[in-house]
């Protein structure tokens, strides 16, 4: 990360993991290389720290503010903050949804800790970043990742959950004759007859995880 001269890269991180090892490990993989690094364990400490340029690199899976709320935040204030999102999430349509949220990069967890380094220098220099095991998967991903529309994603995702339509009517603010609309479409998209048929193609595809929501 530094240049030729082995100067530090005028940047401020903000680490967010609500794992402190996690953080305190991806903070001191920066520090050598960045002007400054900051830790948070929590989305409202996040949103509390950041200010206009700064870089984040932060999982998806705050506690106080799960999924990619954090992010779309932040995205919203168009004000230069730019996200890495860290996770352990290798599905195809989680990744889309973070990129699409606004995220400039998306790093697996497991990866090799140059790659890290790699997406920092990458976004600092304006550039998008993914994972290279990542792109195999969205290259080749199933027709229906590439239609799916946002709301129906999250139809879909609280389906793998095991909420009736009125629950999920309920959490997305929506009417449960919308919710029962999507329902549909998503079976129409993915050529199945119910609704465990498909949460049950949706996580052979990668698409979402087994929350335990099935019969």
């Amino acid at each position: 990360m530094q240049d030729a001269a082995g100067t530090v890269m005028p940047i401020d991180v903000v680490v967010a993991d609500h794992h402190r090892v996690v953080a305190e490990g991806v903070g001191a993989l920066l520090a050598p290389a960045v002007r400054s690094v900051s830790l948070v364990h929590s989305a409202a400490a996040l949103l509390e720290r950041v200010v206009p340029g700064m870089l984040v690199v932060g999982d998806i899976d705050l506690p106080d503010l799960p999924g990619l709320e954090p992010l779309r935040r932040l995205a919203a204030r168009r004000d230069d903050t730019r996200f890495i999102v860290l996770s352990g999430h290798d599905e195809p349509l989680v990744v889309q949804e973070a990129m699409q949220a606004g995220a400039w990069a998306y790093v697996l967890k497991h990866s090799p800790r140059g790659e890290l380094l790699d997406a920092l220098r990458d976004v600092t220099e304006g550039r998008r970043y993914v994972s290279p095991s990542l792109m195999a998967a969205l290259v080749n991903a199933p027709a229906p990742v590439h239609r799916l529309t946002r709301r129906q994603r999250e139809v879909l995702e609280r389906m793998a959950r095991g909420l009736r339509a009125t629950d999920i009517a309920v959490e997305l603010g929506i009417s449960v004759r919308t919710v029962e609309s999507h329902r549909q479409a998503l079976l129409e998209l993915f050529r199945v007859h119910s609704g465990v048929a498909l949460v049950r193609e949706a996580m052979r595809m990668g698409l979402i995880r087994d929350h335990g929501g099935l019969p």
